[in-house]
């Protein structure tokens, strides 16, 4: 007989609040996207503050190099009381930083404003890892399979929406042009940037406000302070489940292959012969209108078919994405920017994945451990620069077309359909001292 989960302990209003606090946040993050998409915005800001090539893209480092802490935070505050405020408190963060960001913008000495860029993408980094660990374990803890199947499919097919809105206001404000389709006076340096860091501050405070009506029951079991041993208990626990490594894997393979859209933006130059600045507010339209379209599908392929199925679907989608760029020629190229964005919600599919093969008291753990992986991902770019470099860069196209044929077939022969759940009592939660 299977054992009792959390979500069975609550009623069908207390999952349609958690839910709707799952969709909510999370459409949040998607409309300030432009500014927690550490990467374009940050580096060209710091371009235009006369920044060499390497300072500026110090900020995407520094958020891929303190993936670790929320780890680190789910060793220090392992208790499930906790997965609240902890929610809670890293949304307050990054609306606080990215506040804080747009008054330096608006007062202080430039040569303050490299330092405050920075540090603002590493407070980014650890922000959204702990928010993404603890709504995983909202959703994990806090939802059947069957809501959380369709909280995946709407989060992850609205949320993208948001994402298209904030980028064509961003793009406005620093521009005063979309497509040319709709036109605006654009707002002058530095007050476009204190309007962008600055409106991340009121999203984020009021997801951190709405994170108050989840409703998770408290734990039936006395919670232990976690010890050094426990640590590498749950280490080993991690890495003795092979279902999981496995899914681990082709995680790091998907992920991996999807930094190849930097190379697809500097593509344009060979494609269409135009400057890739100029296309850049299409293809992020075309990323995000994409991902929204692809999330309500996938969220079906969850509930009426099985888990499995989405991430086969979202790393193909990537590989198609490649494919697409190395066949067509001209301005139809840039399809690739919408397939590789539909497909970047493998990590969505590959998380829900980890998420049904782990124990309840172990999905905060399991997902922290996972999420580690992301300080590997920052060789990735590096490695298809320098194959672009050496070879051209339609050799790095190949590259990732390899490595997401390479995780298809992890997936495809390594992982079951519906993997089982684990009983709790075969992956003991650690135990107090006497």
């Amino acid at each position: 007989m299977n054992a009792t989960t959390d979500s069975d302990r609550l009623t069908k209003k207390q999952q349609r609040r958690n839910s709707l606090v799952f969709l909510l946040t999370n459409s949040l993050s998607y409309l300030v996207a432009p500014v927690f998409y550490v990467g374009v915005l940050h580096a060209a800001i710091l371009d235009s503050l006369d920044a060499s090539d390497t300072i500026a893209n110090l900020p995407e480092a520094f958020y891929l190099w303190v993936t670790p802490v929320p780890v680190l935070v789910a060793w220090l505050w392992p208790s499930p009381r906790l997965m609240r405020p902890m929610l809670a408190a890293s949304l307050l963060l990054m609306g606080t930083a990215g506040f804080l960001v747009a008054i330096l913008f608006a007062v202080a000495p430039q040569s303050w404003l490299v330092p405050a860029i920075i540090a603002h993408s590493a407070i980014i980094g650890i922000g959204n890892g702990v928010r993404l660990m603890c709504s995983w374990e909202l959703i994990g803890r806090g939802l059947s399979p069957q809501w959380r199947g369709w909280t995946l499919g709407w989060t992850f097919g609205l949320g993208p929406i948001f994402a298209v809105a904030g980028s064509c206001v961003s793009q406005l404000i620093l521009s005063g042009n979309f497509l040319d389709v709709i036109r605006t006076p654009p707002v002058p340096a530095p007050w476009s940037y204190v309007v962008l860091f600055g409106a991340t501050g009121p999203a984020m405070w009021l997801g951190a406000a709405i994170v108050g009506l989840a409703d998770v029951p408290p734990p039936p079991t006395v919670e232990a302070r976690t010890q050094i041993v426990d640590v590498v208990k749950g280490l080993r626990q991690y890495f003795l489940q092979p279902v999981i490594v496995i899914a681990a894997l082709a995680f790091l393979l998907t992920y991996g292959g999807t930094t190849i859209i930097n190379n697809l933006s500097l593509y344009t130059r060979d494609a269409i012969g135009e400057a890739p600045e100029r296309y850049a507010g299409l293809q992020l339209a075309l990323r995000f209108g994409f991902k929204c379209l692809a999330g309500f599908a996938l969220g079906w392929l969850v509930t009426r078919i099985h888990a499995k199925a989405s991430l086969l679907t979202t790393t193909a989608t990537c590989l198609a994405g490649v494919c697409w760029a190395l066949a067509v020629p001209g301005k139809w190229y840039m399809l690739s920017f919408g397939l590789l964005g539909a497909g970047e919600l493998f990590y969505v599919y590959y998380l829900n994945y980890i998420v049904e093969c782990s124990p309840t008291q172990r999905i905060r753990e399991n997902t922290a451990y996972t999420n580690l992986i992301t300080v590997v991902i920052g060789m990735m770019p590096l490695l298809f620069g320098a194959v672009s470099d050496s070879y051209g860069i339609r050799a790095s196209f190949y590259l990732a077309a390899v490595v997401f044929v390479t995780a298809l077939m992890i997936v495809g022969f390594g992982l079951p359909r519906r993997p089982p759940k684990p009983i709790e009592s075969e992956l003991s939660p650690p135990q107090a001292n006497s």
